[in-house]
């Protein structure tokens, strides 16, 4: 399982701040905890600050790599900052998150992607909008791995996302999302699937506790990276118990390294 950290986000009100005020000291701690605590990747978005993002998020960038060695996952809706950063990016093959269907963002971030040899976070979704249905979701799944591929992005840098949708805004959006995520996985099983795990639980109490129950129950289905809060130790010890239950971890050595470091 592919841990992406979540925590050094714009839309978080302490890194909101941190971003804003400079806080080197605030920013690095929050990467070598994330780190620590297992992550993969660390996901930097300064997306909050609209006229000003790609200053900031160089920052971020800047920052975050004087305190780790772990990949980015340079988040930013335009490919104009994401091809500026990825050029000026030192270290292990970052992710840019994200390109979709859409006429006016595909090319230009699957250049960005292309010309600077970064991995890439797919939305499944066009200029419709979020599709609607599990259907819909496998079907532009599909379009975006032929198009992708055919322009010359390895199979192995292409990470689809099923677009989840909060489980409290409308009738199965749960069951939609892991019904998504296995028919995506049956289609094309050699492609990485992320999801921010967060968006499940948005705008419900006890957002933990749904984050999750759906990490387990989307890894049964076949996704194998997430955006996620390393940080929380209940959905590490979850994620840990899933692999070794799925046969993810052999033998479960990781499950029982987790315990001896009472990580559980």
């Amino acid at each position: 399982m592919i841990i992406i950290g979540e925590k050094l986000n714009s839309s978080i009100p302490s890194v909101h701040e941190a971003i804003e005020k400079r806080d080197v000291a605030f920013v690095q701690d929050l990467a070598r905890r994330q780190e620590e605590a297992g992550a993969h990747y660390l996901d930097i978005n300064a997306g909050m600050f609209v006229e000003q993002e790609c200053e900031h998020l160089r920052w971020l960038m800047q920052t975050v790599q004087e305190a780790t060695t772990l990949p980015l996952v340079i988040d930013t809706p335009d490919p104009a900052v994401a091809s500026v950063l990825a050029k000026e990016y030192k270290g292990e093959k970052p992710i840019i998150n994200s390109v979709t269907l859409e006429q006016n963002r595909f090319e230009p971030m699957l250049q960005a992607a292309l010309e600077n040899h970064t991995g890439l976070v797919a939305l499944c979704m066009d200029d419709s909008g979020v599709p609607d249905g599990v259907e819909r979701r496998i079907q532009l799944a599909g379009e975006l791995v032929e198009r992708l591929t055919k322009e010359g992005l390895s199979r192995e840098d292409i990470y689809l996302d099923p677009m989840v949708r909060p489980a409290g805004s409308g009738e199965a959006y749960g069951l939609e999302a892991l019904d998504s995520i296995r028919g995506i996985r049956e289609k094309l099983p050699d492609i990485h699937i992320v999801c921010g795990l967060s968006n499940i639980s948005f705008g419900l109490p006890k957002r933990a506790l749904i984050n999750r129950t759906f990490l387990v129950a989307a890894m049964t289905v076949g996704l194998d990276s997430a955006i996620m809060d390393p940080l929380n130790r209940e959905l590490m010890a979850s994620l840990y118990a899933a692999n070794a239950v799925l046969g993810k971890d052999e033998y479960c050595i990781e499950y029982l390294g987790a315990y001896r470091e009472e990580l559980l």
